[in-house]
C-alpha cells in the first residue's frame, strides 16, 4: 500500500496558465487506492527478476551493512499502475525494527515510504 505514495497523475510541466483546480481534500478521490498488488505466477516472475537485478543487490547490500533487516522475497509488493510501469515495495526493518519499504519503479530507486 505505501506504493501508492509514488503514484501520481497529470501534467508536471504546465504553461503560464494558471491552476484554477480546486485543492482536493478527500484522500480517496485520487484513485491510487484502487492499485491492487499483484499475486501468484505474474508477480512472482517480476520478484524474480527484481531480485537478481544490480540496482537491487546494491541497496540491499548498503541496508545490510547499515544495519537493516529484510524478511525475504515473500514479503516484496508489485503494482502494474499505469501500462508499462512496474512498482516494487521492498519493506527493510531498520535496527530499531521501524518498517520502511524503498520503492523501485522500472527497476529503478526512487525512495522510500513509511509502512502500514
Amino acid at each position: 500500500m505505501a506504493l501508492s505514495l509514488f503514484v501520481t497523475t497529470g501534467n508536471t510541466a504546465k504553461a503560464a496558465e494558471p491552476d484554477v483546480t480546486p485543492a482536493v481534500t478527500d484522500d480517496d478521490s485520487c484513485g491510487c487506492h484502487d492499485l491492487i498488488p499483484l499475486t501468484g505466477v505474474e508477480r512472482n516472475k517480476i520478484v524474480a527478476k527484481f531480485i537478481s537485478s544490480d540496482e537491487f543487490k546494491a541497496k540491499k547490500s548498503e541496508l545490510l551493512k547499515s544495519g537493516f533487516k529484510w524478511n525475504g522475497a515473500h514479503t516484496i509488493e508489485v503494482v502494474l499502475p499505469a501500462e508499462g510501469v512496474t512498482m516494487v515495495g521492498v519493506p527493510f526493518f531498520s535496527a530499531d525494527g521501524v518498517p520502511t519499504v524503498y520503492v523501485f519503479i522500472n527497476g529503478v530507486f526512487v525512495g522510500t515510504a513509511p509502512a502500514e
